[in-house]
C-alpha cells in the first residue's frame, strides 16, 4: 500500500508532476485508442462482409479494450486519468465562464438598448406632448368649438351624432374653465353603441348606455407598453384603446402639464362664502362677487325693483335667480336688453343653472353667465364669466404680491412696530 501510494505521486489536492513514464503510458494509451478504433470499423465491416473480418475486428477490439484497461490501473494511467479529467473540468469550468461573460454582455447591451428605447419613446412622448398642448384651442373658448376640434383629430370628425353627443357629455360633466384634451369612444361588440370618453386635465366625462358620470383615469387604469400604439384606458368594463384614438395616449400624459398651466384660483382673496337661504342672500352674495369682478360700486337694488336688475354698477348690471329650473335664453335676453340700453355689461347669476340655447346666446352676445351653490359661491358657465373671473384673480394676485413686498422698516433701518 505504501509503495502504491508513493508512485501515484502528490498530495492530496495537488497533481503529481508529468513524468517520462506518465508520457509513455499515454503515448501508448493514444496508439492503442486508435488501433481499438479500426478494430471496431472491421468489426462493423465484417458483419456485413464475412465472419472472418467480423471475428479479426472483434479480436482487435477486445485486445486493445484490455491492454487499456489494465494500463488505467497503473500509477501512471491512475495520474493520466486524473490529469484528464482536472483538465477537463478546467476547460469545462472555462467554456461556463465565458459562457456567463457573454450572457452577461448579451444582457447588459439588452438593458442598454431597452434604456435608449425607453429615453427615446418618453422624449418623442413629450414632444407630443408639447405638440398637443400648443394645438388646443385657448382656456376659454366654447365647448362646443373644444369638441369639434378634437373631433378632427378622431375617427368620427364628421360624424354629427357623435358631436351632439359629446356636446351633452360636456355641458353635463364638464366646467367651462376645463380644457378638454380627447375625445375617444370604447371598444364594442357587434352593433352596440360605444361608449362616449371626454377626457380633460381634471378628469373625464363619460357616457355609456345613456347614463353619464365624471371619472378620475389613475395610473393603474392605463395599460400602457412600450409599443407607441398598445395599450388602453379602462374605465369600469369599457376599454379605450390607444391604436384607434393615438390622441387618447397622448392626453392622458398631458394631464399634468396642461393643470400646471391653468391660472390658479386664488381662493384666499376671494369673498368670503355666505348662506344663501333666501333670494335677498343670493343678490348680496352677486354684490360681493361683482366688487371682485371689478365693479367695485356694485350695490343690490331694492326688492322689487324695475326691469329685472338685482345688481347695479356703473359699468355693468346683474340679475340673479334662485329657482329649481334652468335659467332660459328668453329671461337672459331680456337682462341683455336692459345691459344695451343703459350701455352696461350684463352678469347673470343663476342657481339652478341655464338651458343650452341660453348659453350659446349669452356667450356670442358677450354676457357673463355664472352658476352659484349654497354658499354663494359662483362658477363660470361660459367664457365671458371665465374671463371675468380669471381677470379678477390675477388682480388680486398682485395686489396680495405687492402688498407682501410693500417695505415695513423705518427710514433709520430700525424695524416698524
Amino acid at each position: 500500500m505504501g509503495a502504491a501510494a508513493s508512485v501515484d505521486g502528490a498530495a492530496p489536492g495537488r497533481m503529481a508532476p508529468r513524468s517520462p513514464g506518465d508520457a509513455r503510458v499515454e503515448l501508448i494509451s493514444t496508439v492503442l485508442t486508435f488501433v481499438m478504433t479500426i478494430g471496431i470499423l472491421v468489426l462493423l465491416v465484417g458483419a456485413f462482409v464475412s465472419p472472418a473480418v467480423w471475428a479479426s475486428g472483434t479480436a482487435v477490439f477486445v485486445l486493445t479494450g484490455s491492454i487499456l484497461w489494465l494500463l488505467g490501473k497503473t500509477p501512471a494511467g491512475r495520474r493520466n486519468t486524473a490529469r484528464h479529467e482536472r483538465d477537463a473540468t478546467r476547460h469545462a469550468r472555462m467554456r461556463a465562464r465565458t459562457a456567463a461573460h457573454a450572457e452577461q454582455k448579451r444582457q447588459a447591451a439588452a438593458a442598454d438598448i431597452a434604456e435608449r428605447r425607453t429615453r427615446e419613446a418618453a422624449r418623442t412622448l413629450q414632444r407630443a406632448v408639447q405638440e398637443l398642448l400648443d394645438d388646443l384651442p385657448a382656456r376659454g373658448t366654447p365647448q362646443d368649438q373644444a369638441i369639434a376640434h378634437c373631433l378632427e383629430k378622431t375617427l368620427g370628425a364628421r360624424d354629427p351624432r357623435l358631436q351632439a353627443e359629446a356636446e351633452r357629455l360636456t355641458r353635463r360633466h364638464v366646467a367651462v374653465d376645463e380644457r378638454i384634451l380627447c375625445v375617444a369612444q370604447s371598444e364594442t361588440e357587434g352593433n352596440a353603441r360605444p361608449a362616449l370618453l371626454i377626457l380633460t386635465e381634471r378628469g373625464a366625462a363619460v357616457s355609456d348606455k345613456g347614463i353619464s358620470y365624471r371619472f378620475d383615469p389613475q395610473p393603474e387604469d392605463v395599460s400602457d407598453p412600450t409599443e407607441w400604439s398598445g395599450g388602453h384606458l379602462t374605465v369600469g368594463e369599457l376599454i379605450f384603446r390607444f391604436f384607434r384614438y393615438p390622441r387618447l395616449r397622448v392626453a392622458l400624459a398631458a394631464r399634468e402639464e396642461a393643470a400646471a398651466a391653468a391660472p390658479p384660483a386664488d381662493s384666499v382673496h376671494r369673498p368670503a362664502q355666505r348662506l344663501i337661504r333666501d333670494a335677498r342672500d343670493a343678490e348680496l352674495a352677486a354684490v360681493d362677487w361683482m366688487c371682485y369682478l371689478g365693479f367695485t360700486d356694485a350695490v343690490a337694488t331694492p326688492v322689487g325693483a324695475d326691469e329685472g336688475i338685482d345688481v347695479l354698477a356703473e359699468r355693468a348690471v346683474a340679475q340673479v335667480k334662485k329657482e329649481g329650473s334652468p335659467t332660459t335664453r328668453p329671461t337672459v335676453q331680456q337682462l341683455h336688453g336692459v345691459a344695451t340700453a343703459k350701455q352696461r355689461a350684463a352678469l347673470f347669476f343663476s342657481m339652478a343653472g341655464y338651458t343650452h340655447p341660453a348659453i350659446a346666446w349669452a356667450s356670442q352676445q358677450g354676457i357673463a353667465l355664472f352658476q352659484y351653490d349654497l354658499q354663494g359661491t359662483p362658477q363660470p358657465v361660459n367664457p365671458p364669466a371665465l374671463s371675468l373671473l380669471e381677470a379678477a384673480d390675477k388682480q388680486a394676485s398682485r395686489a396680495a404680491g405687492a402688498h407682501a413686498a410693500t417695505p415695513t422698516d423705518t427710514i433709520d433701518g430700525t424695524a416698524a412696530p
